[in-house]
């Protein structure tokens, strides 16, 4: 759809229940930070902006009153709250990596790992493990595993960086284009890279949510490029490093020097997929709308 924009002010201004409000009028918009460091307010039908822009300056000098507006005697909800309903899926990942990486570290018996690594095993005298076959393990219908491991993190450095860019990707992604289309995201490229990890390596102990970032990274460098929509902005030669560092880890020299086994092919599937993904939205979006008889 066009856009044209009606309101751009300052990146923190809590436009959460102006949107709802907007959503109530029938006015399709949405919200985005721009590269300058603003926060814009676009409307899909050039005769809405005025009216926008008036409704806005009402609401801001307290003429109009919003009908979910907030009782005067009840506090503003704190940063977190915000952030909760702003980025639920972004903050739910993290959340979750944060318990698989403790499961990964405090789970001496085994019991979780095993029920969230891609398949089933058992532990045997001398620390070893019995992995059980992907076939017998899916047959039994526990096709969850194609996505848990991505939030199992071995190390708190594999932890920390991944939810990180998670939160830096994740959050632009929610909020320019939807809880639902992050969720699908994630879904999409953790499953897909973690099947590729395993059809590449043939091993099934990895983790990590790598390949979501690098398909949270696709989608929005391709979204960028294609849809004609105001952008996802993202960080200044935020490609060109990730790329650099996905070829450094197939290069094996990450490995060599101590980092651990890198999931290489869940981060280029990851990646793919992402691009595909964001391809397909882009396409959909730029489609002349259908004339009508």
């Amino acid at each position: 759809m066009p856009a044209f924009k009606a309101i751009e002010t300052r990146i923190g201004t809590e436009l959460a229940q102006f949107s709802r409000y907007l959503w109530a009028q029938r006015v399709a918009h949405r919200i985005f930070d721009a590269p300058d460091g603003t926060q814009v307010l676009v409307v899909a039908r050039e005769q809405d902006v005025a009216p926008v822009r008036e409704s806005f300056a009402r609401w801001r000098a307290g003429e109009l009153v919003l009908e979910d507006a907030a009782p005067a005697s009840r506090p503003a909800p704190g940063r977190i709250a915000r952030a909760w309903r702003a980025q639920p899926v972004t903050l739910a990942g993290i959340l979750l990596s944060v318990l698989g990486a403790a499961i990964v570290m405090f789970d001496t018996r085994l019991e979780w790992l095993r029920w969230l690594a891609f398949t089933d095993f058992r532990a045997l005298p001398g620390g070893r493990l019995d992995f059980e076959s992907v076939a017998a393990t899916y047959a039994r219908g526990e096709y969850w595993r194609l996505l848990t491991p991505v939030f199992l993190h071995f190390g708190v450095l594999h932890l920390a960086f991944n939810s990180l860019w998670l939160w830096e990707l994740g959050r632009r992604i929610e909020r320019a284009r939807g809880h639902l289309t992050l969720l699908a995201l994630l879904v999409l490229t953790g499953a897909g890279g973690n099947i590729a990890q395993y059809l590449f390596d043939g091993g099934v102990m990895f983790g990590g949510m790598s390949g979501v970032i690098y398909g949270l990274l696709g989608y929005a460098w391709v979204w960028n490029r294609v849809s004609g929509a105001p952008g996802l902005v993202l960080p200044p030669g935020l490609m060109a490093v990730m790329l650099g560092w996905l070829l450094l880890c197939m290069s094996g020299l990450v490995e060599a020097i101590g980092f651990g086994a890198i999931a290489n092919a869940a981060h280029g599937a990851g990646l793919a997929l992402g691009a595909l993904l964001g391809l397909g939205a882009a396409l959909l979006y730029s489609r002349p709308p259908d004339p009508q008889p």
